[in-house]
């Protein structure tokens, strides 16, 4: 099979997606049977790009990376925007991955519905989509026979969400919970050590593990839109951020920290989402959890998710620290499921 791929966004995670699919394309082709190329980028600050022949992604990083613009790239007559490029590049598949509000799931909800509009199948990196418009995406893409993907959505590249549609089969999820978000739990890891508030979020944004806005962090939002992932695509419900009682860490002190460690537990920013008879209800607030709870073995940048089923009881994923590449490698794996005909149940 052969795909012409359109690349929403390049920044870090679209990067390392660019170089991936380089180091990749043997693999892809010997043992998937799959080729490719990138016929167009849109960016928002460094213009777009479109090649019907294929666009050179090493001069596409190269100009990008030395601060220039994708417009010497390109082929054709202007795009006037991201939404403009999604119709006239020819593409077969779109690559989402740009800047997300996580309060509203935009832009990147509209750009994933204007590309199954379009016929294009659809891998997305944005929580947003699925955190709000997922019914409807999930629908519109059967209807068009499309792929709509987004493992990396949750815990970047690892498995979570294939582990929960295909992985538990016959079974019943009871509850998932998790540590999803690195910014709180690379926080809270540091007040149990003394560091102050204030100086551990200074060091999470020096690290990069922060934004200099880190409030969406701090004030749960991400770790919200992750478990409405989680209840959405795993449990089948229909619910939005503003479903979920949310809490942030922002009260959090020293104090607290040390106090809970002493009485063998740790605060965590616990994701939580519980299917009672067929309700399902989602939670996100700092909790103290036993040590012995694998959720509280994760520290810094990494995350873990355990489900509760009827069948397997408890089952536990856990990621270590990651990087662009770890989130551009969930895009490739559903890439590599759409070429299959996986979105088909095939």
């Amino acid at each position: 099979m052969h795909l012409d791929i359109a690349l929403l966004g390049f920044g870090n995670v679209a990067r390392a997606l660019a170089r991936l699919l380089d180091v990749k394309a043997a693999t892809l082709r010997d043992e998937y049977d799959l080729t490719f190329r990138v016929t167009g980028i849109a960016t928002q600050s460094r213009g777009c790009a479109i090649d019907p022949d294929g666009l050179d992604l090493q001069a596409a990083l190269r100009a990008v990376e030395a601060g220039e613009r994708l417009d010497t790239l390109h082929k054709g007559e202007p795009v006037s925007d991201t939404l403009a490029f999604i119709d006239v590049c020819p593409a077969d598949l779109v690559m989402e991955a740009t800047w997300l509000n996580p309060r509203t799931g935009q832009p990147a909800t509209d750009y994933v519905r204007a590309a199954l509009k379009a016929g294009r199948h659809v891998v997305t990196a944005n929580k947003g989509p699925v955190a709000f418009a997922y019914q409807e995406l999930r629908a519109l893409a059967a209807e068009k026979d499309l792929g709509f993907f987004f493992e990396s959505t949750v815990m970047d590249g690892a498995p979570v969400l294939s582990v929960g549609r295909e992985g538990l089969l016959a079974t019943t999820i009871l509850r998932i919970q998790g540590v999803l978000n690195s910014t709180t739990n690379f926080v809270l890891s540091a007040l149990e050590q003394g560091t102050t508030f204030d100086e551990a979020v200074r060091q999470a944004q020096a690290i990069g593990v922060a934004e200099a806005d880190s409030a969406t962090d701090l004030e749960g939002w991400d770790a919200t839109v992750k478990t409405v992932v989680l209840a959405n695509v795993i449990m089948g419900a229909d619910l939005h951020p503003a479903d979920v009682d949310r809490t942030g860490i922002m009260g959090i002190t020293v104090q607290d920290a040390q106090a809970a460690l002493e009485a063998g537990e740790r605060i965590k920013l616990l994701c939580d989402v519980v299917n009672e008879n067929g309700a399902v209800r989602a939670s996100v607030k700092p909790t103290r959890l036993p040590l012995r709870d694998p959720l509280c073995q994760v520290s810094r940048t990494s995350s873990a998710v355990t489900f509760q089923t009827d069948t397997l009881h408890q089952l536990t994923i856990v990621e270590g620290d990651t990087d662009p590449t770890t989130t551009a490698y969930g895009m490739l794996v559903d890439m590599v499921n759409i070429a299959r005909g996986r979105f088909r149940g095939s």
